[in-house]
């Protein structure tokens, strides 16, 4: 077993990007990755899928989850449950940090295409 204290957290991810502080993993198998996932103002996760699902709990700031171009608040406390296969995009908004947790299994896949959301980054066109 393993427990990390609140205060043991690295909230700081560099400007313009995110960070995570793997607890477990990334092993991308049928166990559980798990991870703190700190993303700086207006950074986010390129498009991606999860082949075993996701869960994310918000844990520090304000952030945002996107499917299907229709964004969704996350505020500390907040738990998303992502299907398996489920398109999706996080991230922090303009004006602040984000930190969630995140738990999956199985492996992901980073897509590419367009993003909606204004504070996503840029991807490659397929």
């Amino acid at each position: 077993m393993q427990v990390r204290r609140a205060d043991e957290q690295n909230a700081a991810a560099p400007p313009g990007s995110m960070a995570a502080e793997w607890l477990r993993g990334p092993l991308q198998d049928d166990g559980l990755d798990v991870a703190l996932v700190h993303f700086a103002p207006g950074a986010a996760t390129p498009p991606h899928v999860h082949h075993g699902g996701q869960v994310l709990v918000g844990v520090v700031g304000s952030g945002f989850v996107e499917v299907d171009g229709v964004a969704t608040a996350l505020e500390p406390g907040d738990v998303v449950v992502t299907p398996a296969g489920q398109q999706h995009v996080h991230g922090a908004h303009a004006d602040g940090p984000f930190s969630h947790l995140s738990v999956t299994t199985g492996p992901n896949e980073v897509l590419t295409g367009p993003v909606g959301h204004p504070g996503s980054p840029p991807t490659a066109a397929s």
